[in-house]
């Protein structure tokens, strides 16, 4: 046993007990004198010594800054999701129901204004279902998008069509915790944008919050630290494409973005976050981005007469899910939570389903389950000349996981008495004795080099050969009296 932990168990054990102490010390046939002189010296030397190896006896993690912080840093965050479509419809009842048990809040597009080269520009107002969301137990915060492109903001007539939306939800009976303001201002209009925040704020209920969301380029302006006066709250964007090389989310820089508004916020903020996908084109002019609705455009470039490049981008589950981990041990107690972007609804092409992102959102573990169906064509009338005893089955992949996942390179079917069989989407089939194999040839180095360049290294892309969560797939058909799987192979 090493000096230190002697002495922390004897001054626990009470041996070393300060009358003791002193007493074996001090025993001596020294004058009393001398015993007079020395006691008050050695005392002092004695509790100083002790005081040393007391201190060295407490645990590492007791009473230091670091351990309150990271106590701070373990808390849980809240976890918001944007609804965002322009037109509502019955799916949309069906997710608000489904995220309820994971998603703290939501936050609905409600109002937005785009521009026009006269000037006049153009509003447009969601026709939410006010029964949904007053059934929806969740805070709520109405979005107000002002598009980029205005070349000003008329404060007058802005503030006017929020307090007039305002007045028609309460009417309404749709009680709302907030507002937020979702405006891509240049940097070098935030301190015209900050005005309309001042005069918008003094207008608004007290009992209502003033949020904004932030593009991560406001954080090096000297005009961004002035928002956080006239602001309750603000949504950092750390989600885009500027460029199709670097995908829909980059998480490096996405944390560098959050550390550097984590040095300059006075006011709790949120990280909003991408559980979407984007089609990009590439033109003369620049990048075209299409999310779910189709863009207007040419299908061929007129500069170059060529056809556009195009890629169908898509945000990473595992990438995202390892960034909101990281996120609940930032120890910054302004930190809210994240919100998310946006609440998938069934049919929507470019976005993970609810599942994906439910998984995400609760550390879920992610994984692929692609499956394949043997449907059973009722109702068929066998061709001429063959069998009454032959049935039509199609062939089906699923993915019934919560991750895309490769389709298999090969399937084996037991098949019995087939009069015929084709394949479909990439596939290729045969029939040798008795047993039906279906293949997808892998893509040669030749095909390889003639894709896009950007397509070889951009990250997030969606492959043609990879099945979402939720997807199907009809690889092909036979006619058979019988059709059994008999494995699934992996590429």
């Amino acid at each position: 046993m090493d000096l230190r932990s002697r002495y922390c168990s004897l001054f626990r054990s009470k041996r070393f007990h300060s009358r003791r102490f002193r007493s074996k010390l001090f025993e001596s046939k020294r004058s009393k004198s001398l015993q007079t002189i020395h006691r008050p010296l050695s005392l002092l030397l004695a509790l100083s010594f002790g005081l040393v190896f007391l201190s060295a006896c407490q645990p590492a993690n007791q009473d230091t800054s670091s351990s309150k912080v990271d106590t701070v840093a373990q808390r849980e965050l809240t976890q918001e999701v944007y609804v965002w479509q322009r037109q509502w419809r019955d799916a949309n009842q069906s997710a608000l129901v489904e995220s309820q048990s994971t998603f703290n809040g939501v936050r609905i597009l409600a109002l937005q204004a785009h521009p026009k080269p006269n000037g006049a520009d153009i509003w447009f107002e969601v026709q939410v279902n006010h029964e949904w969301l007053q059934a929806d137990p969740r805070p709520k915060v109405a979005v107000i998008r002002l598009d980029g492109q205005l070349t000003r903001l008329n404060n007058r007539e802005v503030i006017q069509k929020i307090l007039a939306l305002l007045q028609d939800w309460q009417a309404k009976g749709t009680n709302l915790a907030g507002i937020e303001i979702d405006h891509d201002s240049a940097s070098s209009k935030l301190a015209a944008y900050n005005a309309f925040l001042r005069e918008l704020k003094s207008q608004l209920p007290h009992t209502l919050k003033l949020s904004i969301t932030s593009l991560p380029a406001w954080l090096s302006s000297p005009e961004f630290p002035a928002l956080f006066d006239n602001i309750d709250e603000l949504v950092l964007q750390i989600h885009s494409v500027s460029d199709p090389r670097l995908g829909l989310f980059d998480a490096t820089q996405g944390w560098q973005w959050v550390k550097q508004l984590s040095r300059l916020t006075k006011v709790p903020y949120l990280i909003a976050l991408p559980s979407y996908g984007s089609a990009v084109y590439s033109t003369a002019s620049g990048y075209r981005v299409e999310s779910e609705v189709p863009i207007r455009m040419p299908l061929a470039d007129t500069a170059s007469s060529q056809h556009l490049a195009h890629q169908e981008l898509m945000a990473d589950p595992q990438v995202l899910q390892s960034f909101v981990k990281k996120l609940h041990t930032f120890a910054d107690p302004r930190l809210k939570g994240m919100i998310w972007f946006r609440l998938p609804l069934e049919g929507d092409k470019r976005v993970w389903p609810l599942s994906t992102l439910i998984a995400v959102a609760q550390q879920q573990a992610l994984a692929p389950q692609i499956e394949l169906e043997i449907l059973n064509q009722a109702n068929t009338e066998p061709a001429q000349h063959e069998a009454p005893k032959t049935s039509l089955f199609q062939l089906v992949l699923v993915n019934k996981g919560n991750l895309a996942g490769e389709l298999p390179g090969q399937l084996s079917l037991a098949a019995q008495a087939c009069s015929g069989y084709d394949a479909q989407n990439g596939y290729q089939a045969k029939l040798t004795q008795g047993t039906l194999v279906w293949l997808l040839p892998q893509a040669t180095s030749t095909e390889r080099a003639a894709e896009p360049a950007s397509s070889q290294f951009a990250p997030n892309l969606i492959s043609a050969v990879e099945l979402s969560p939720n997807g199907r797939r009809v690889i092909g058909w036979a006619r058979c009296e019988s059709l059994h799987l008999q494995g699934i192979y992996a590429p």
